[in-house]
């Protein structure tokens, strides 16, 4: 891959391909390109979806006890963390195509190594690594697929390839039951077939999944940005769009000196508070979140549901995520993306509430379906959000970071609630779940809107927010907001 250039991209060629972009009456990728990004999104979640169904059988291959569990789990979220901030500052630095390449290449390799785990710390170093990608792999393709989008258009494509892999998911689901019934290894395929993803790998090329034209204009590569969106355009039958004359690629506009690396221009103004945002909502979700749905089983006996009862609202409530990611298809490109986001951590805190209650079967089987419902329809609306807030320079690492990092609250998570099942019970296990949502919501309650305004104005309002100063103005009328960091 070329090296980052230190040359920037003028203004004026970056709202150009801004422009062309978001008249497009649909998105341009090729055929290649969305059954690539549908594989990607799939192999994100399927990881995660698959490790409960094989944990019976691997711990019992394994050996492992319920304690030595919390290693391999701890070490793969741990490192949702550790993989975005490293491939996400690949992707900010050397493009979205070797971003996604490194996310892909390390998800399908940690996914077979996971396969023929020996023992407890072969199993726990296959987890990190897995982790490694998975921690960017839905963040970077989030941001691939909002900057090849109008916008217009961004959320409702991210929400249908949400909703190809619960259909996938759910179906994987089942066909894996009789697997798992007749084959004392089954973990081992299981985990094996996420390898499959590599598959992508062959499709980032010049064809399928090509570098982003946003990224290619904002360092500058203007010519090349260019190609790319005329093959767009070519694809949906619109015409050609031109580069404004004398502001190709031989612009003379410097910096003077290196520019800041992606994460260190948005620990400062003006997007460290975009970031802070992310980060807290992230973090602070992701406590419930995970809480909720890898303790369900305990929390429903703890609330007096016998065990087959448990079992039966558990695996009822996998039809939620088929609902909710159709609905989400529908709403997230007609009601603004920050309300969707919070309306369903409300949503969340209610159903534990209802949850908490001694209602009965039946009324605690309605709150999982929606607290599980809630909890899959945020996904959507919030990766397109936590993308399209941060300028192109540092999107990648901003989207990569926040939801990485953010994993964080899903690796304490064990370490609040189960203490607090077992001391104190189920109902102010759930209650303090439903408090954590509440507090997601408000903290995202500052974000800015998104919906409707393009990628290139977002980037520029944290500038025109701070500018109090005669540099600021001068940084505005200069369209400085691309700028890798800055202020």
């Amino acid at each position: 891959m070329p090296a980052h250039p230190t040359r920037l991209s003028s203004p004026l060629i970056t709202r150009n391909i801004d422009h062309r972009l978001n008249v497009l009456p649909r998105v341009g990728l090729s055929r290649g390109a969305w059954f690539a990004l549908m594989l990607t999104f799939f192999f994100a979640n399927y990881d995660i979806a698959v490790f409960p169904l094989a944990l019976p059988g691997m711990s019992s291959q394994l050996g492992l006890s319920g304690v030595e569990l919390g290693f391999p789990v701890a070490a793969n979220l741990i490192a949702f963390g550790v993989g975005a901030s490293v491939i996400g500052y690949v992707a900010d630095r050397r493009g979205r195509q070797a971003g996604i390449l490194v996310t892909v290449l390390v998800l399908g390799i940690g996914g077979i190594l996971t396969a023929f785990s020996w023992d407890l710390w072969s199993l726990t170093w296959f987890r990190f690594l897995t982790g490694c990608g998975m921690g960017a792999v839905i963040a970077l393709c989030t941001s691939y697929v909002g900057e090849c989008t109008s916008n217009l258009q961004r959320g409702g494509y991210q929400a249908r390839l949400f909703f190809v892999g619960a259909i996938l998911q759910f179906l994987l689901g089942f066909a894996s039951l009789p697997l798992l019934g007749a084959k004392p290894d089954a973990w081992r395929w299981l985990f094996g077939f996420g390898g499959v993803v590599l598959v992508v790998l062959l499709f980032i090329n010049s064809k399928a999944i090509t570098e982003s034209p946003r990224w290619l204009a904002a360092v500058g590569r203007a010519d090349e940005a260019d190609a790319i969106v005329r093959r767009m355009e070519q694809r949906v039958g619109t015409a050609a769009g031109t580069l404004p004359t004398g502001q190709r690629e031989t612009t003379e506009e410097r910096t003077s000196e290196e520019p800041r690396t992606p994460l260190l221009a948005l620990l400062h103004p003006p997007y460290r508070r975009r970031l802070m945002i992310v980060l807290g909502f992230w973090f602070i979700f992701y406590i419930p979140m995970y809480g909720f749905s890898s303790y369900l089983p305990l929390i429903l006996q703890g609330l007096g549901l016998s065990l087959s009862g448990a079992i039966f609202v558990t695996v009822l409530a996998r039809i939620a995520p088929l609902v909710s990611s159709f609905l989400a298809v529908l709403l997230v490109e007609r009601v603004e993306r920050r309300t969707l986001i919070i309306v369903s951590a409300l949503a969340f805190a209610v159903a534990m509430v209802f949850l908490a209650l001694p209602l009965g079967q039946v009324l605690a089987s309605v709150a999982v379906l929606l607290a599980t419902f809630a909890l899959s329809f945020f996904g959507p609306p919030a990766y397109t959000y936590t993308s399209e807030i941060f300028p192109t320079s540092a999107r990648a690492t901003a989207s990569a970071v926040g939801d990485g990092v953010g994993h964080l609250g899903g690796a304490i998570a064990p370490f609040i609630m189960l203490p607090l099942l077992a001391a104190a019970g189920a109902a102010p296990a759930v209650l303090l779940m439903g408090v954590f949502a509440v507090a997601a919501a408000v903290v995202l309650r500052f974000g800015p809107r998104t919906r409707g305004r393009s990628l290139e104005e977002l980037s520029r309002e944290p500038i025109a927010e701070t500018a109090t100063t005669e540099i600021g103005y001068r940084q505005i009328s200069a369209g400085d907001g691309e700028r890798p960091g800055a202020q």
